[in-house]
């Protein structure tokens, strides 16, 4: 684990690349505990994001609309991680 990481850290850019890298072990720890969400995981890393960086922006007081642009701009460059990791093992499966 990093030195340093809060729920601010992921609010920058690196700090997003790392909470893409949380989301997609994470991600991957569950479809192996639930074999259901087998062909779903581009969903799950979706939701689960959402929800590190809904915690995220509770967690930092977000305040303003400029700091809800903040909270949303780092979530989105997470979800784009972690959802194009498995979007990109499906196109290369072909499924």
């Amino acid at each position: 684990m990093p030195d340093g990481l809060t729920f601010a850290a992921l609010l920058t850019a690196a700090g997003a690349g790392i909470a893409g890298g949380i989301i997609t072990a994470l991600t991957e720890l569950l479809k192996s505990v639930f074999a259901s969400l087998t062909g779903r995981a581009h969903q799950v890393a979706f939701v689960l994001s959402g929800v590190l960086y809904l915690i995220a922006g509770i967690a930092t007081g977000v305040a303003t609309f400029d700091a809800g642009l903040n909270v949303f701009l780092a979530w989105l460059t997470c979800a784009t991680a972690s959802v194009g990791v498995y979007a990109t093992i499906r196109t290369v499966r072909g499924v």
